[in-house]
């Protein structure tokens, strides 16, 4: 019976969503025992979710403050200089793959690779024990994503590949299977590329209140058009939106939390938001092409790059009026820019790469 150790950490969705999508995939084989361990959560919980409100903060209110940390987490020996006061981290994550024992380890975050680095430096590592990490931004990599090296890359694309090849990692540690993104996705229809009545639009804001209710406002006044609105976690966000008087539940529909973004991706024309690794290879994988709204600096910048050069969708103005002009551009012309944007994306699209990584994580332990 392979065992399987998945490490992530909440800090952002994609992370969390490569390691839950994996863990789900590994299942469907017979006999495979999989763990997914969020080391931060079990050992510092109270401590981490400051951390992660303060991430939050970060990238949706002061995006400058989260720039300066990318920028000085790409500069090497930065990350390193840190390790001797993550002491209880690297001590729970001798313990949790001392107890589980596993035949691979799978890593969505970068720190774990330093972790197990020096657990081995110590004698107390895993030494035969395969890592895999996969990397869950594209094409704007922070360096410490492979300065801590890898038995194996797992990456989303070909730009992501080069990006790492000209930072100094040989090629054969580096496989492109695609974002992990939940296997029933293969199984989803997406829209045909052609427009018949409504045009649907899935709005996922990520910024305050009061700049969400300014976008909505104006989504609606574009005509033949039907606006879902999913704000997650973000209960604050939603309690305002259900004030707002916006929310008829015809023409604009409110959801919270919800496991059914793919399925929701698969039944509307356009994504709107913010550019995360998870959201916009979801989005790929299902057809749907993407207007951004929102910009993390760093890795949702490659993320932007990889849109744009694929011709899949844009960048939209912050901006709430130059926002919807820009989505009713692209239906104009009797939708010729969104059918081109779709067309593009048939190429793309890999709904099937959760169990492509997971059939590399299996045969990497059966070695």
């Amino acid at each position: 019976m392979p065992r399987i150790l998945i490490l992530t950490a909440g800090f952002g969705e994609g992370h969390n969503t490569a390691a839950r999508c994996i863990a789900e995939a590994l299942n469907e084989h017979e006999g495979v025992d999989v763990k997914v361990a969020d080391v931060y959560l079990e050992t510092v919980p109270r401590f981490t979710k400051v951390l992660q409100a303060g991430y939050s903060l970060a990238i949706n209110k002061y995006p400058f403050i989260w720039s300066a940390i990318f920028t000085m987490l790409d500069k090497p020996g930065r990350l390193e200089s840190t390790l001797p006061l993550a002491g209880n981290l690297r001590e729970a994550t001798r313990r949790i793959v001392g107890e589980f024992r596993p035949d691979a380890i799978v890593s969505t975050y970068p720190l774990y690779a330093y972790l197990l680095r020096e657990l081995k430096r110590r004698g107390h590592g895993p030494s035969a024990v395969p890592l895999l990490t996969i990397v869950t931004d594209s094409t704007a990599i922070n360096s410490s994503w492979y300065r801590a090296g890898s038995d194996a890359f797992v990456l989303a694309d070909e730009e992501t590949r080069s990006v790492l090849q000209r930072g100094g990692v040989e090629a054969h540690f580096l496989r492109v299977l695609g974002f992990p993104v939940t296997p029933r996705l293969a199984s989803l229809q997406p829209l045909e590329p052609v427009i018949q009545g409504t045009k649907r639009l899935l709005f996922l804001p990520s910024s305050r209140s009061e700049h969400s209710i300014a976008v909505i406002r104006e989504l609606q006044k574009l005509p033949d058009t039907e606006i879902t609105v999913v704000t997650g976690r973000l209960k604050g966000l939603h309690a305002a939106l259900t004030a707002s008087g916006l929310i008829d539940g015809v023409r604009t529909r409110l959801i919270g939390w919800t496991d059914k973004i793919p399925e929701l991706l698969c039944s509307h024309h356009l994504y709107i938001g913010k550019a995360g690794g998870a959201i916009v290879h979801e989005a790929m994988a299902a057809q749907c092409p993407i207007m951004v709204s929102h910009v993390v600096p760093g890795q949702e910048e490659g993320n932007i790059e990889l849109i744009e050069r694929r011709d899949i969708g844009r960048l939209a103005a912050h901006y709430p009026a130059a926002l919807a002009a820009s989505v009713e551009e692209v239906f104009a012309a009797d939708g010729s820019t969104w059918k081109r944007w779709k067309g593009n994306l048939r190429s793309l699209s890999k709904p099937a790469a959760s169990r492509d990584i997971a059939a590399a994580v299996l045969k990497a332990a059966a070695v």
